[in-house]
């Protein structure tokens, strides 16, 4: 006995003859003793399936290149319970300011599109077998035709043919009627008819407010059969469940030469009813029947960017290309209130159109935002591969072209053809004109041009070359070395009034900034963040928290007024006026630098709010790297800084959801990030091509046009390298490992075993020693504040409460410590193997991005551990504890304690 179950990708639209439905030939019968295992069936027929998929073999039985007459037309959709006029043309008028002389250009196939060549299963795909998941079968049995009761209810069927539970055929019960729905029921959205109904069963559904949640509901029947009795045994009938699609497919695309550039951002559909109760068919040549359809709501798609000139006859898509399609209960529109509404990017009121005609089942309706210019209505649908191809990879995926017009019930395909390419080097932002000449890197095109169909689609495929690998550290330190210099001798570039972009600000403090370009610098004479915006930023340095009460015998775990190197109070941003301007520095020094020569020329001008430190970067040394200044009173280190030495990109965020749904935008790299090796593709940024594809017949003078999109992405590699260390609590860098000091010096292994915060802050060139002793085991501080990093912290455990950016906090402008939480959730999404660090998704359900956290490795004084990842947060643990983020090859922890007094890494979190 063999199953077959066959299955096939190239679903792309409807066809005009039974495309409506795809064909589950839902197979059941008889085993032999010999194939079954056990001889406990009595010599019964075992009920399973055999599936097959009819939809792609009745479409290429029905492709046509040339007109069809309406008789065959006809007879075709008949198949379907269609006729020619279901299949409605028209054009609905747009309201709204910005619609004058707009349309919508209503076209109808039977048939519902494919919305992803992928497997995904999570925005409102058309079921295909290889993306059908289990459904249920209900049945009835009884000795005649005529005689059926109810047999069993909603079991759960495998897509292979069996049922979960086995059951056999009935010796005496012999006639027998199917009855399966898919997706299985959920007694929520999708209610099956209860388990008492003796009629034919139902289903009452609900249709998702947000399309991406849309399902799409398949029914079947397999009419009455019966076994065939033999002496010993019974033999079962062939039983076809041809599943049919019971919802409308509703689909929006932006048409042609529209007479301004908008970019549509959500697209609704108002006031359609949403719940209904559809009745099974009662044999398998009909669709089942609607009723009870009620609950008018808003249907929203969201979440999207179309620019209304750069994606010309594209299906609107969402992101990542996922091409989102409306599955709506079928219903009459006409004098229903049913609306379309469309909103634009920048804010101008949306435009709509009412709805007329009716939405039938097993069909796909295209709305078209057009202009008004001909009763034929060309169509040009265009969908480009789904997925951009790797940079080691040669296959760019699959495209298809359909290319119709229609007038009324009459549809003519229509000949296209590739006319043009224009490439992309950033990632999409510019392209260049318009060229007959390919690219170098895409191969070939399977299909440059086409006959056009009227069922289904014309596809190929994309061919592009192996991307080129090279060594690109000595380009990415060059790009620093040649980049525009900042400042000069006599005006020096004021780190603090322009964003790490060299956009100009007012001025933002912080403990490190990012340099990506040679010049003169200079940093105002601030603790830390305490200028924010301009304004004094006091809640940086002096918490507002009610004090606590004594625990267990010690202090309240609270620093109210934030102190200085001399363990006074900061009570101003600025340090030379703190304390009455005793401290004001005289001097200024090179901490330590992992290179040598980043910094020269370094000095102390001005006086109380016109206070800086000054610096040279001379462009033959700046390369990637670190650097640590401090100025001084006397001798004695006042406040430090720490440069970075990297480019712009490493402070771009990847936006990670937690467990909370909570959205934490981390920065590419972690802080102080330096590579000692890099390669990656020539190109920096994905590699994009822009085919032209035209339809030969013009539409009173003007021919359809449509895009095809080719995308390779790029790899810059994860390469090798380290980042700057830090003590919890403490703003000052370390060396992310043995040996890189270049110029200065640091040690890992001196001061007292237990530490002021003054100390401290008199000595960035230190890794401070644990205490040692007491309940401060293990902090680097005898006291034990919880606060240094989130200014209004008072737990002394793991918090979701949001950080307050702190003058200790060591991450740049616009960016803070990451919250006790902001590792869980995505961090349990692994994307790959093991790579000297893990790369996760963004998010556990739907990523769209990944992130790269490498091992870091942790201090402990003079001595250390090399492997795995240590990542600190705000949040401490107890009076010596705090946590980290702690993966190594074997697992990841989101939140685990230890000391205080080691040196772990830091990912920063935008503010």
């Amino acid at each position: 006995m063999t199953r077959k179950y066959f299955y096939n990708n190239s679903l792309r639209h409807a066809i005009p003859f039974a495309a409506a439905s795809f064909t589950v030939g839902l197979a059941l019968f008889a085993c032999s003793d010999k194939d079954i295992d056990s001889n406990e069936n009595n010599g019964k027929a075992l009920v399973a399936f055999n599936v097959s998929e009819k939809q792609d073999q009745e479409q290429a039985g029905a492709k046509s290149y040339g007109p069809i007459s309406r008789a065959a037309f006809t007879r075709e959709l008949a198949l379907q319970d269609l006729a020619p006029e279901d299949l409605t043309m028209q054009k609905l008028p747009v309201q709204g300011k910005a619609g004058a002389g707009l349309c919508l250009i209503e076209t109808t196939l039977p048939g519902v599109p494919s919305q992803r060549e992928a497997t995904a299963q999570t925005r409102a795909d058309i079921t295909t077998m290889p993306t059908m998941q289990n459904f249920s079968t209900t049945a009835f049995y009884g000795y005649s035709d005529t005689s059926l009761e109810p047999w069993f209810y909603d079991k759960d069927t495998k897509k292979d043919g069996n049922l979960v539970t086995p059951i056999y055929w009935d010796w005496i019960k012999n006639h027998g009627c199917f009855y399966a729905v898919y997706p299985k029921p959920d007694n929520n959205k999708i209610k099956l008819s209860p388990a008492s109904h003796t009629g034919t069963p139902y289903v009452n559904f609900e249709v998702e407010p947000d399309v991406k949640n849309q399902k799409d509901l398949m029914t079947a029947c397999s009419g009455n059969v019966h076994t065939d009795i033999g002496t010993m045994s019974a033999t079962a009938p062939r039983t076809d469940l041809t599943f049919r699609h019971a919802l409308t497919a509703v689909r929006f695309k932006v048409g042609q030469n529209l007479s301004w550039n908008k970019t549509i951002i959500q697209v609704e559909i108002v006031g359609a009813k949403g719940k209904g109760k559809y009745t099974l068919p009662t044999d398998k040549n009909h669709i089942g029947t609607w009723s009870e359809v009620s609950t008018p709501t808003t249907f929203t798609l969201s979440g999207v960017s179309v620019s209304t000139t750069g994606a010309v006859n594209n299906v609107i898509m969402g992101h990542n290309q996922d091409n989102y399609v409306f599955y709506m209960i079928p219903q009459t529109l006409t004098g229903a209130g049913v609306q379309v509404k469309v909103f634009f990017s920048d804010g101008s009121t949306p435009i709509t159109a009412t709805l007329t005609g009716q939405w039938k089942p097993g069909t796909t309706k295209t709305y078209a935002l057009s202009q008004n210019t001909s009763d034929w209505s060309y169509v040009l649908n265009v969908v480009s591969p789904t997925t951009p191809a790797a940079y080691n990879q040669t296959a760019a995926g699959n495209y298809t072209i359909q290319s119709y017009r229609q007038s009324g019930g009459t549809l003519q395909p229509v000949k296209w053809k590739v006319v043009g390419y224009q490439e992309s080097t950033d990632g999409g932002a510019n392209w260049s004109a318009l060229s007959t000449t390919k690219p170098a890197w895409l191969t070939s095109l399977s299909k440059e041009s086409g006959d056009g169909v009227i069922s289904g689609s014309e596809s190929g495929a994309a061919t592009v070359q192996v991307a080129t690998i090279v060594e690109k550290l000595t380009a990415r330190n060059n790009a620093l070395k040649t980049a525009t210099a900042k400042g000069s001798a006599s005006n020096h570039y004021d780190l603090s009034t322009y964003d790490y972009k060299g956009n100009s600000t007012n001025r933002n403090t912080a403990n490190c900034y990012l340099i990506s370009a040679p010049g003169y610098y200079k940093i105002p004479l601030v603790y830390g963040n305490a200028i924010k915006n301009g304004t004094n930023n006091t809640s940086a340095y002096i918490s507002t928290t009610i004090p606590a009460t004594t625990v267990f015998g010690w202090d309240e775990g609270l620093l109210h007024n934030f102190q200085d190197h001399a363990n006074q109070d900061i009570t101003t941003p600025w340090i030379t006026l703190n304390n009455g301007g005793v401290n004001a520095p005289d001097g200024a020094k090179l901490v330590w630098a992992d290179e040598s020569g980043l910094v020269t020329n370094l000095s102390v001008t001005g006086s109380g709010t016109d206070g800086f430190v000054n610096f040279e970067v001379p462009a033959s040394a700046i390369k990637n790297g670190n650097a640590v200044i401090a100025v001084t009173k006397g001798g004695t280190v006042v406040w430090s800084w720490h440069l970075w030495f990297t480019t712009q990109d490493a402070l771009h965020t990847i936006a990670c959801t937690n467990a909370s749904n909570k959205v934490n935008k981390f920065t590419t790299e972690n802080l102080g990030w330096k590579y000692t090796s890099l390669q990656g593709t020539s190109y920096s940024v994905s590699r994009k091509v822009r085919i032209k594809v035209e339809q030969e017949v013009a539409n009173n003078g003007t021919r359809q046009h449509g895009e095809i999109t080719i995308t390779q992405n790029d790899y810059n590699g994860i390469g090798q390298g380290y980042g700057t260390l830090y003590q919890f609590g403490r703003k000052d860098a370390m060396p992310g490992k043995d040996g890189i000091v270049a110029q200065g010096s640091f040690s890992f292994d001196a001061g007292p075993h237990d530490a002021t915060i003054g100390y401290a802050i008199q000595h960035p060139e230190s890794m401070l020693n644990a205490v040692y002793g007491g309940g401060n085991y293990w902090n680097w501080c005898g006291c034990d504040y919880h606060n240094f990093w989130s200014v209004n912290n008072t737990s002394s455990a793991q918090t979701t409460t949001p950080v307050d950016k702190t003058i200790y906090d060591p991450c740049p402008v616009g960016f803070e410590m990451p919250a006790g939480d902001a590792f869980t959730g995505f961090t349990a999404s692994v994307n790959g193997a093991w790579d000297n660090g893990w790369h996760f998704n963004n998010k556990t359900a739907n990523p769209d991005a990944t992130i790269y956290f490498p091992v870091t490795g942790n201090r402990q004084n003079a001595m250390g551990t090399p492997a795995d990842g240590w990542y600190w947060m705000a949040s401490p643990d107890f009076r010596d504890g705090a946590g980290v983020m702690h993966f190594s090859s074997g697992g990841v922890n989101s939140w685990e304690r230890t000391g205080r007094y080691l040196g772990g890494a830091v990912r920063p979190v935008a503010e």
